[in-house]
């Protein structure tokens, strides 16, 4: 099975446990991805190529330039524009992730030609899976990694994946394929068919330290920016929080990772607790909520933990995530200088929130695990009918 990878290890992440599903029922599985994601896919104990130069990712996604709240602007104003489009994918991300898939589709068809795989499991924007589906004769699957449905996705992405099947040698057409969905179908935005799997929340692995285990006498809250915001825009959309904090009767673990720059906060109130990488789905169980970016690995891990949310979006789908949380009543998205110490109280004691979120986590819980669909994917490399 190979594994097509846009780069970001928000593209990989939601895909290693189902990798290492078919790993352990013994089924041969290879990645192949570009940048962080390279590493990203080692650490998680899984073979990988890299396809593309790291140097022409970054051309493509830009490289961050101008002081951190310039550029903190910047990704909000592209994230209002993403969000435009609803449950659909806005066009700026099929274009840009056409773009990926032309600088990686040669080389993850050259590799795939020599390795010859029985299927090819696609991140959702990954064009280059598609092409080498279509050019190998065997079906695709798309992988999901948020709350978003579309129900002519690949078509639409066709046109922009034009580059992409030149370089792999074969016209624009869209292989036999499936679609992988990673939430309930009620919980989704907008329409389309697709499998339903449950999302097991993936971090990579990290010392877990011991305050972790002991009792908190108060409520515990994870504040997060995931992993890109803080390299690209830094962490300022964080002062507003931190200052409620101080006036919050709950202890607050920042989980900002061991490179985050928090000198601009100045000295931290006493009830918060800095923290390097410490991966994710093991923070969450112990926490009464999470206020976080919108990112979307941070979110499905949230719902799967059954925690309310305070979404803070910055950017990306960020604020696609954030307000299907808040229409499912599981959380509030609200912008970063609107909060306020009784938004974060309330987000605490708010008990149909409560409950909605662990509702949510129940519902997520009764969805095949990734091992139960490996029957059905190995089946789909015959052309049977799966459905």
């Amino acid at each position: 099975m190979l594994f097509a990878i846009s780069p970001g290890v928000g593209h990989l992440f939601p895909t290693v446990p189902l990798a290492w599903a078919l790993r352990a029922a013994g089924h041969e599985v290879l990645v192949a991805t570009a940048a962080e994601s390279v590493a990203a896919a080692i650490q998680a104990g899984l073979p990988v190529v890299d396809t593309a130069p790291a140097a022409a990712i970054e051309a493509i996604f830009g490289v961050a330039t101008g002081p951190p709240g310039d550029r903190a602007r910047r990704m909000r104003e592209r994230g209002r524009r993403i969000a435009e489009a609803g449950a659909d994918v806005h066009e700026l991300l099929l274009r840009t992730f056409g773009q990926i898939s032309a600088v990686t589709a040669g080389e993850t068809a050259r590799v795939a030609r020599l390795w010859r795989p029985d299927l090819v499991v696609h991140s959702r924007l990954q064009g280059a899976g598609l092409a080498v589906a279509a050019a190998l004769g065997v079906p695709a699957v798309e992988h999901g990694f948020n709350l978003q449905r579309e129900e002519d996705l690949a078509g639409r992405f066709l046109p922009h994946l034009a580059e992409a099947y030149e370089r792999v040698g074969v016209e624009p057409r869209l292989p036999r394929r499936e679609v992988l969905h990673v939430a309930p179908p009620e919980m989704m935005v907008g329409t389309g068919a697709g499998w339903s799997m449950r999302y097991v929340p993936y971090n990579a692995g990290g010392e877990l330290p011991d305050w972790l285990w002991r009792p908190t006498h108060r409520p515990r809250v994870l504040v997060t920016l995931g992993t890109v915001v803080p390299r690209l825009a830094g962490v300022g959309g964080l002062g507003r929080m931190l200052a409620a904090a101080a006036e919050v009767d709950a202890e607050f673990v920042l989980a900002l990772g061991a490179d985050a720059d928090l000198a601009g906060f100045g000295r931290l109130p006493a009830n918060v607790r800095p923290v390097g990488w410490v991966p994710l789905h093991h923070l969450l169980p112990g926490c009464a909520a999470v206020v976080h970016h919108g990112g979307s690995g941070t979110t499905m891990a949230a719902l799967g933990a059954g925690v309310p949310q305070l979404v803070l979006p910055h950017g990306a789908d960020q604020f696609i995530n954030g307000h299907a949380v808040q229409r499912q009543g599981i959380g509030v998205c609200r912008e970063p200088d609107e909060v306020e110490p009784a938004l974060v109280t309330g987000l605490l004691h708010d008990v149909p929130m409560k409950e909605a979120a662990r509702a949510a986590a129940a519902r997520m819980a009764e969805l095949p695990a990734p091992a139960d669909l490996v029957g059905r994917l190995v089946l789909a490399t015959t052309g049977a009918s799966v459905s």
